[in-house]
C-alpha cells in the first residue's frame, strides 16, 4: 500500500521556486519531472484565454474572486468551535444525513471509512490562498469517516469544452462544493462532532479514490470518477468527521470493460495525455496519465480544457436500464456505445446558444 503525497501533484510541483530547498529536495527524488515542470513553472493558464479585450474584461471577473469567496466560506466552518453538548444520534439519522447533505446542494452522497491511505502523507502547499503555509506538512489522520458528495455540472456548459464556458461551470461547481463543505462542517460541529470541510483550496486527501470507496462511481480511463447518471461531469467534495457512520461499498457497473470499448476520452484528448494502460494503486484501477502534457494544453488554450469530461458517453446521458444490465455483457456495452456514436459521433454535442457567454464573433466575441 502507498500513501498519496500532495507534493507530487502537478500544481504543487510547478509552484516550487528554483533554488529553494523544497525545489532541490523534490527534484532530487523525482529528476525525470524537472525539465518539463520547469517549462510549465510560473505560468497562469488563464493568461492564454482566447478573446477580444472586451470579452476578457467582461468575463474574467466571473472567475477572479472565486478563491476569495471560497476562503471566506472555508473559514466559516473551520473557525466554528465543536459544541460541548454532543447529541447522541439515533441510528436512523445516518441515512437522514445523506438527505441533509443533498439539502445543502449535493447531487449524490456516500460514506467512506478513512485509513492512512485515504489521507495525503504530506501537504503540497496548495492552500496559500487561505493563508496556510503547508508545504511539506505531515498530515495527521484525525478523522474516522468521510461524508463524500458530488456536485453535478451543467451539461451544455461542459459541452463547450475546451472554451471558457467549461471553465466557468467547473469553477461554479468548486464554489458549490466549498459551500456544502462549510455548511455540513458547521452542522456537525453544532451536534458535537469534529469535522473538516475539504474544498479546492485545502484537501487532506485525494477525492477520487475516496469517492470511489464511498460508492459514488467508478474510475474511468480519464482517471476521473464516473457516475452512472452524470459520467465524470461532477465535482467531488468531502467532509471528514469523527462521527461514526455506516460504510458504503464501491460499485461495479462494468465501467472498466466499457472504457476499453469506448476510449473516446483518450481519442479526443487534444494533448494525448490519456492512455489505455492501467495501473493498480491501493486496490483501485487507474490509467497512466501525463499531467505535464495535459497542463501544457491548459497553457495553450487558456482554460482547463475539459474535453475528456465532455467526451464520456455517461456525461451525455445513457439508458440507465441498460447500464444496470451491462456488466459482463460486452454485446450490450457495444450496443450502448453504438447508440451514443449514432447520436453524437465523436463529440458533436453543441446545441444552440447559451444565455451568458455566447457573444457574436468580431466586435465582442472570441477572435
Amino acid at each position: 500500500m502507498r500513501t498519496y503525497d500532495e507534493r507530487e501533484v502537478l500544481f504543487s510541483r510547478v509552484a516550487l521556486e528554483k533554488g529553494t530547498k523544497e525545489y532541490d529536495a523534490f527534484y532530487k527524488k523525482h529528476p525525470h519531472l524537472r525539465t518539463v515542470d520547469d517549462e510549465l513553472r510560473g505560468k497562469n493558464f488563464r493568461d492564454a484565454l482566447k478573446g477580444s479585450s472586451y470579452y476578457k474584461r467582461v468575463y474574467l471577473p466571473l472567475l477572479k474572486e472565486n478563491k476569495e469567496y471560497i476562503k471566506r466560506v472555508f473559514f466559516a466552518g473551520y473557525d466554528q468551535k465543536v459544541s460541548e453538548d454532543r447529541v447522541d444520534l439515533d441510528p436512523s439519522f445516518k441515512e437522514q444525513l445523506k438527505e441533509i447533505t443533498r439539502y445543502f446542494g449535493a447531487t449524490d452522497v456516500g460514506f467512506a471509512k478513512l485509513t492512512d491511505y485515504e489521507y495525503y502523507s504530506h501537504l503540497g502547499g496548495l492552500s496559500e490562498e487561505l493563508g496556510f503555509d503547508t508545504y511539506g506538512e505531515k498530515v495527521v489522520p484525525r478523522y474516522k469517516m468521510a461524508i463524500v458528495y458530488t456536485v453535478e455540472m451543467d451539461k451544455e456548459m461542459i459541452n463547450r469544452a475546451p472554451h471558457i464556458e467549461e471553465l466557468l461551470e467547473t469553477e461554479r461547481a468548486y464554489v458549490k462544493v466549498a459551500e456544502i463543505a462549510s455548511k455540513l462542517t458547521m452542522y456537525l460541529k453544532s451536534l458535537g462532532y469534529k469535522a473538516f470541510g475539504n474544498n479546492s483550496e485545502y484537501y487532506l486527501g485525494p477525492m477520487v479514490p475516496i469517492a470511489y470507496d464511498a460508492g459514488l462511481g467508478e474510475i474511468g480511463m480519464g482517471n476521473h470518477l464516473v457516475t452512472k447518471e452524470y459520467g465524470d461531469r461532477v465535482r467531488i467534495g468531502a467532509v471528514f468527521t469523527s462521527l461514526e457512520l455506516p460504510v458504503d461499498e464501491p460499485v461495479d457497473f462494468g465501467l472498466q470493460e466499457f472504457c476499453k470499448i469506448c476510449a473516446l476520452c483518450m481519442i479526443n484528448c487534444p494533448s494525448h495525455s490519456i492512455t489505455h494502460k492501467t495501473r493498480e494503486v491501493n486496490g483501485r484501477t487507474f490509467y497512466k496519465f501525463d499531467d505535464q502534457t495535459c497542463y501544457g494544453m491548459w497553457l495553450k488554450g487558456g482554460t482547463d480544457c475539459g474535453t475528456c469530461m465532455q467526451s464520456c458517453p455517461f456525461s451525455q446521458g445513457m439508458d440507465l436500464e441498460k447500464v444496470d444490465q451491462m456488466k459482463g455483457n460486452p454485446v450490450l456495452m457495444q450496443e450502448l456505445f453504438d447508440e451514443h456514436m449514432d447520436k453524437y459521433g465523436r463529440r458533436n454535442y453543441l446545441k444552440g446558444k447559451l444565455p451568458i457567454v455566447d457573444l457574436k464573433e468580431g466586435k465582442n466575441g472570441r477572435n
